[in-house]
């Protein structure tokens, strides 16, 4: 449970020499808000002493830039207190903890004179995800909230991407070096465009509609606007797509026996599983790079042909299967197969069968809507 507390950055220190981590901070957001004396959140007793919450606090600001919003910061993905390790060098380079702290803008309701407290239990969160993985966080970086970034909120933000805070560059500590790294709020149908190319690209193509990157709950998508549409189109073109991996509801290989010929390899996936690897393949294979489907405990490794002729299968396992395509070869499986049920072939890769079944849509509570079947 995280508490509101009177913000002092001396009671922070527990009257320990070693808080200089925490005191970076402290200067790093003076230098932008001055002497204002932000909201601040902690948790009743400290992780390192046994608490249940990862970081040891979130401070909150008050701006006018961009957009009337709030401004929380962290404090606690990186070391505080020089004490999670024993081999410092103050050199440059080394990262201080998991070597980033998270920021979140969040717009101001002109009524508002506290700060909401959901960010801070939402940034613990992705501390909690942080700190039990060890996978650690960094620009171009996106995940999935699972349902709206508020919990229980009238929103189209489901999603988030990762990008060096605008106002707060990286800082050098006496336990290392850390930056400040922004989380973003995207709707699903952004997200779909941010894999395309990558998100540090996308969310500059946004930022007009987004100053600072400043996150509003009652926004529309702005996927479809022409500007970053053209935008993420081209990039995605020039530079290809930066996501390696996608998930499905539904992937699965059988083997059809067929008389006196060969049998077929039938490979079935659900109908968003086509609608994504139509927006990928495009972004992946032509810059010589693999995309991989991935679900229901099976992979499907889609790998540039090269010089040979596509076309060829590799079983790793009976779950685990890399086909290789030609341009051409990719380009008649976007147009033969659809993304709604049936059975499909594609000219040029002989022996295989797509079998799609129509995939479960939902809302952002998770609650079944429907189905998606392509037009």
């Amino acid at each position: 449970m995280n508490s509101r507390e009177t913000y002092d950055s001396q009671t922070h220190a527990n009257g320990q020499e070693g808080s200089q981590g925490w005191d970076a901070i402290d200067g790093a957001l003076q230098t932008v808000y001055g002497d204002q004396q932000p909201a601040h959140f902690g948790p009743l007793i400290k992780f390192r002493l046994g608490g249940e919450e990862p970081l040891d606090g979130v401070s909150v600001y008050r701006s006018e830039q961009g957009a009337p919003h709030w401004h929380y910061v962290s404090y606690g993905f990186s070391d505080l207190y020089g004490d999670l390790d024993d081999s410092y060098d103050i050199a440059p380079g080394k990262p201080s903890g998991y070597g980033f702290e998270l920021s979140f803008r969040l717009m101001r309701a002109a009524s508002e004179q506290e700060p909401p407290s959901w960010p801070v239990n939402f940034l613990q969160n992705i501390a909690r995800y942080v700190f039990r993985t060890g996978n650690v966080l960094a620009p171009g970086h996106w995940m999935t909230a699972n349902g709206p970034i508020k919990a229980d909120a009238d929103t189209l933000l489901t999603e988030m991407g990762f990008a060096l805070d605008p106002e707060l560059p990286a800082i050098h500590t006496p336990y290392g070096d850390l930056m400040f790294l922004q989380l973003v709020g995207l709707t699903s149908d952004e997200l779909r465009e941010v894999r395309r190319w990558n998100v540090q690209g996308a969310l500059h193509s946004l930022q007009s509609y987004m100053p600072l990157w400043i996150t509003d709950l009652a926004r529309p998508s702005l996927h479809d606007l022409p500007d970053v549409q053209s935008a993420i189109d081209a990039g995605a073109a020039r530079e290809g797509s930066k996501t390696g991996v996608l998930y499905n509801d539904v992937l699965g290989f059988s083997h059809r026996k067929r008389l006196l010929r060969s049998p077929q390899t039938v490979i079935r996936l659900g109908s968003l599983g086509v609608r994504d690897l139509k927006a990928m393949l495009p972004a992946r294979l032509p810059h010589g790079r693999p995309l991989i489907l991935a679900g229901d405990g099976s992979t499907l490794e889609l790998v540039p042909a090269g010089d040979s002729e596509g076309g060829m299968l590799d079983w790793h396992s009976d779950r685990e299967l890399k086909l290789s395509l030609t341009q051409a070869q990719m380009q008649a499986w976007k147009q033969s197969v659809k993304g709604r049920d049936g059975e499909y072939t594609v000219p040029g890769l002989d022996g295989l069968v797509w079998q799609v079944k129509s995939s479960v849509v939902t809302d952002s509570q998770g609650r079944v809507t429907g189905r998606y079947e392509e037009r």
